[in-house]
C-alpha cells in the first residue's frame, strides 16, 4: 500500500476522533463499532489518545444517577448490546461502578431475550422470530466476554448453538452463500414460505457475520468451549465468498448478482470481511494463503472509495443503512429485493459503517506489516 493512502487513513482516523461531523454523541450500534475500532487501536499501538478518545465519548453517555437512558432494557432491541463491549476495557483499566452496572444489566436482559424456537436472539421485539446477521455481531461478542470475565459458570453452549442456527437455518445451499435473514414464523413479505429466508445475498450482513465469528473465536482462546465449527464455518465463508470477488478485491452490494444494473462495489462489507481474514490469518482460523485476500480488498476499497476532498478524508461506496420489513422511523416496507438494496438505501461517504471497519482492517494491516 502507497504512503500517501495509509496517510490518508492516519488523517481519517483523527478527523473521526476530533470532530463528531460524520456521527453522533450517542448509545448506538454504529458508533460502538467507532469505538471499537479505536480501542483496537490502543491495543494494538498503546496510543493513549485512542484510549481517552473512547473513555470520554462513553463518560457522556451517563446521567447524573450513573445511568444511560438511552439503555432500555425492558426493550428488546439486540442492536443495543453492541456498544457495551467497549465498556469491558475500560471496566478493566478504570474498575469505575458505572460500567460493570451496565455490563450487568445488558447480561441480565440477555437472560429473559425472547427467542426463536430454535434458541437464537430474536434481532429486536418489533422483528419477532426474525434472525439476523446483524445481530449475531450485535450480540454474541458481548455474551461470550461476560461470561469470560465475570460468570462463575463458563459455558458458552449457547453462542455455539446460535451460530449454529445460523449456519442451518440462513444458509443457501443452492447458493453456498448466507442470506440476510430468517424469519421463523414464514409471516414476513420478504421471506421464502419454505425456508423463511430472506431473497438475497447482502454483503454487509455477510460482513457483520463474518466479524462475529472471528471475533467470537479470538474470545474463546483458552475458554473451555468447543468452538472447531466456528472456524469450520468462517473458511467456509471465506471460500464461497471468493468466487464472486471483482478483479480490485472487493465485492458488490448484491454478492451473487454483480451483473445487475446498478450493482455496486460496496466499502464496508468489503472492509468487514477484509478485517476478518486478516485476523483470521493473524489468529491463525485461516492459512496463510488468505492473507492476500485481505490484503486486496483493504487496498481495492481504498484505490476506488478513498479521496481527499476541501481538506476533508473521505471514504465513499458506505450503503449508508438496510433492513428488512417495516422501518420504525419512517413506516417504509423493505421488501429485500435486489432493487431495494442496490436503489432503495443512499450510497453515503464517512459513515461510521464503513470508517469503523476501515480502521478495525487498518490495525490488521499494521499487524501484519510488523511481523
Amino acid at each position: 500500500m502507497s504512503r500517501e493512502l495509509v496517510e490518508m487513513v492516519e488523517i481519517l482516523k483523527e478527523q473521526y476522533r476530533t470532530d463528531t461531523k460524520w456521527f453522533s454523541v450517542r448509545w448506538h450500534y454504529i458508533e460502538g463499532c467507532i469505538m471499537k475500532a479505536y480501542l483496537d487501536s490502543y491495543e494494538q499501538s498503546g496510543a493513549e489518545r485512542d484510549y481517552g478518545f473512547v473513555k470520554r465519548f462513553i463518560d457522556r453517555q451517563f446521567d447524573e444517577n450513573g445511568d444511560i437512558p438511552a439503555i432500555r432494557t425492558d426493550s428488546y432491541n439486540i442492536d443495543q448490546i453492541r456498544m457495551a463491549v467497549c465498556l469491558f476495557p475500560l471496566w478493566q483499566r478504570e474498575r469505575d461502578p458505572r460500567y460493570k452496572k451496565i455490563l450487568d444489566g445488558l447480561y441480565g436482559q440477555l437472560a429473559v431475550y425472547p427467542r426463536t424456537k430454535a434458541g437464537s436472539f430474536w434481532h429486536k421485539e418489533n422483528y419477532p422470530y426474525q434472525v439476523w446477521l446483524d445481530g449475531l455481531y450485535m450480540g454474541q461478542p458481548f455474551l461470550v466476554q461476560y461470561i469470560k470475565q465475570f460468570a462463575a459458570r463458563k459455558d458458552y453452549s449457547d453462542t455455539v448453538k446460535q451460530f449454529r442456527n445460523v449456519r442451518e437455518f440462513i444458509y443457501h445451499g443452492g447458493k453456498r452463500l448466507y442470506s440476510h435473514a430468517y424469519d421463523e414464523s414464514r409471516a414476513m413479505l420478504w421471506c421464502d414460505k419454505e425456508t423463511g429466508q430472506s431473497p438475497n445475498v447482502w454483503l454487509r450482513a455477510i460482513g457483520w457475520f463474518a466479524m462475529a465469528l472471528v471475533d467470537v473465536l479470538e474470545l474463546l482462546e483458552g475458554e473451555p468451549a468447543e468452538p472447531g465449527e466456528l472456524r469450520i464455518y468462517l473458511k467456509e465463508l471465506a471460500d464461497d465468498m471468493l468466487p464472486h470477488r471483482h478483479s480490485s478485491g472487493m465485492w458488490h452490494q448484491v454478492v451473487d448478482r454483480a451483473d445487475a444494473p446498478g450493482n455496486y462495489l460496496e466499502s464496508s462489507g468489503t472492509l468487514m470481511l477484509a478485517y476478518a481474514l486478516l485476523k483470521g490469518v493473524r489468529l491463525g482460523y485461516l492459512s496463510s494463503d488468505y492473507r492476500q485476500y485481505g490484503v486486496e480488498a483493504f487496498e481495492g476499497t481504498l484505490a476506488r472509495y478513498l479521496r481527499e476532498e476541501a481538506g476533508e478524508v473521505l471514504l465513499g461506496g458506505i450503503c449508508r443503512s438496510a433492513g428488512l420489513g417495516k422501518k420504525p422511523e419512517t413506516g417504509e416496507m423493505r421488501d429485500g429485493s435486489l432493487n431495494y438494496y442496490i436503489f432503495g438505501e443512499a450510497v453515503a461517504d464517512n459513515n461510521g459503517h464503513g470508517v469503523a471497519p476501515l480502521l478495525m482492517a487498518f490495525n490488521e494491516i499494521k499487524r501484519l506489516a510488523k511481523s
